[in-house]
């Protein structure tokens, strides 16, 4: 997703270019407040609606596992997006992550573990390459079953997933083997994940598909899953190499944030994490893009969100603009369901749950969430 042209709190709506706000990078540690740039992905088609409804569809997005990874498979996942927009009627706009799993690297290169990798023999790797060439398949895939006019926002995932070889995912102690634990890998793959979004992004362009497709990084962002020192410096490594030209979202968790119901303006957090962390690596780095997820049936997850806006608004930054929650309605579907007896929100459920929230206060309310995207196993 570009960035452009530094404007200070903005909204401009168009009907073809769509939303455009920036905003500014600010270190992880610097407490003095706006003013503030934001860089805002063009949301095409973006409009007010007078009567808030969800949109009149969803998008599927995938977790990519060794079943999907391959050339065919991730070609017909693009095509079968793209004939989605032949089935619907008029122009639509979506957004897809493609979930390739948590960080890892080696001496010769650097990726990540895929869900349902084997770990016998070792950690297989999917290197950045490799993922280039899928997100790329993917994209031919669309291009060439689509209507040919609907956009489409491919954001290229992974995770702050720390786990070691005995499976464990509280804290980094010594002596483990659990690559995202250390900060200078962070950074490196942070660093690796901005240059292969800018990669896919200039692929796109000088294919001429810039119309109809916009490329983003994305990062499953867990406070559970890693501390917040290790998050920051990933975050930090794709800040510093993204050039301005691209974004990423965090389609991750607020696990352990306040509520309106349980309100906290300094609350203790899982893993060392704070609201200013937590908030950071959500909104306030420029890169960032909140596009949480709203599993929780009880509306909990939106009113962890909607009040991370809130805190952020109180401490005097701009309120966050959400584009989209994510929901998993089709994954409990598939394997096993009894991890989703209470988080199978459906996508429209989702949609109420986060918008209601970010409008319960005037200060963070949003006229408009124009994304759905709920994932799925292949």
């Amino acid at each position: 997703m570009r960035k452009k042209t530094r404007y200070k709190f903005l909204f401009i709506f168009f009907i073809i270019f769509g939303l455009v706000w920036q905003k500014a990078d600010a270190a992880p540690f610097e407490q003095d407040g706006p003013p503030y740039t934001y860089y805002f992905p063009v949301v095409y088609n973006f409009k007010p609606n007078p009567s808030p409804t969800p949109p009149s569809h969803y998008s599927t997005s995938w977790y990519m596992t060794p079943q999907n990874i391959g050339a065919t498979s991730t070609y017909q996942m693009g095509c079968q997006a793209g004939l989605q927009t032949v089935q619907l009627s008029g122009i639509q706009d979506s957004l897809i992550i493609l979930d390739f799993g948590q960080p890892w690297g080696n001496s010769s290169y650097l990726g990540t573990i895929l869900l349902r990798e084997t770990r016998e023999g070792g950690w297989k790797i999917t290197s950045d390459s490799d993922i280039t060439i899928a997100v790329k398949n993917f994209i031919n895939g669309y291009m060439a079953c689509s209507d040919h006019v609907s956009k489409i926002t491919v954001g290229i995932g992974t995770s702050n997933f720390a786990f070691s070889s005995n499976w464990s995912v509280t804290g980094c102690p010594e002596g483990t083997i659990r690559w995202m634990c250390y900060e200078n890998n962070a950074y490196d793959h942070g660093w690796v994940w901005a240059a292969m979004t800018r990669n896919v992004s200039n692929w796109v362009d000088s294919n001429n598909y810039e119309n109809q497709v916009t490329v983003a990084g994305a990062n499953d962002i867990e406070l559970a899953w890693n501390y917040p020192d290790n998050t920051v410096a990933w975050v930090d490594g794709f800040n510093d190499n993204d050039n301005n030209a691209v974004i990423f979202y965090n389609y991750g968790a607020c696990e352990g944030c306040p509520t309106r119901n349980n309100p906290n303006s300094n609350p203790t957090l899982v893993n060392g994490w704070t609201m200013f962390l937590a908030h950071y690596t959500a909104w306030r780095v420029a890169p960032a893009w909140p596009i949480p997820e709203i599993y929780l049936n009880n509306g909990v997850h939106a009113k962890q969100w909607a009040y991370l806006s809130k805190w952020g608004v109180d401490h005097g930054y701009p309120k966050m603009v959400f584009l989209s929650a994510m929901t998993q309605l089709q994954a409990c579907g598939g394997i096993d369901k009894s991890g989703c007896l209470t988080t199978d929100n459906t996508p429209q459920e989702a949609w109420y749950q986060l918008y209601n929230e970010v409008n319960f206060w005037p200060s963070t309310s949003l006229e408009y969430i124009p994304w759905m995207t709920d994932i799925d196993w292949p």
